[in-house]
């Protein structure tokens, strides 16, 4: 009985090809999946500047005065120094320039202030 002296398996240019292969698909789905967390991260900024906005106002309603952020935390109407996504400070300027009640901002994703990225309570 003859025996083949050749070794049945996979060539390393098989392995490297489907090693190529699932590191394009790999990331592939790590890009969609980062695209969606930022996204994610944008509308809880927005949900948490709005809210914000929401109690400064009903704070005003019932004390008639602008509060400042200790007021605000003294009576539980936001955590002590609220924080967006990025873990930056969220802004609260009382009285708005531009709402009646207060300006609120988060500064987005680049963490700086005035620049196209801002969530603004006053923008939509």
């Amino acid at each position: 009985m003859e025996t083949d002296s050749r070794q049945a398996g996979f060539t390393l240019l098989e392995m490297m090809i489907v090693i190529a292969l699932i590191g394009l698909i790999a990331g592939t789905v790590g890009i969609s999946i980062y695209h969606r967390f930022r996204d994610g991260q944008v509308s809880t900024a927005r949900i948490q500047v709005r809210e914000i906005g929401g109690r400064i106002e009903q704070y005003m309603i019932l004390k008639n005065r602008c509060p400042t952020i200790d007021d605000l935390v003294d009576e539980h109407y936001v955590p002590r120094d609220p924080k967006d996504p990025w873990a930056t400070p969220i802004v609260i300027k009382c009285p708005g320039e531009h709402d009646e009640a207060a300006d609120v901002v988060s500064y987005g994703p680049d963490k700086v202030a005035d620049t196209k990225d801002d969530i603004r309570s006053w923008q939509p």
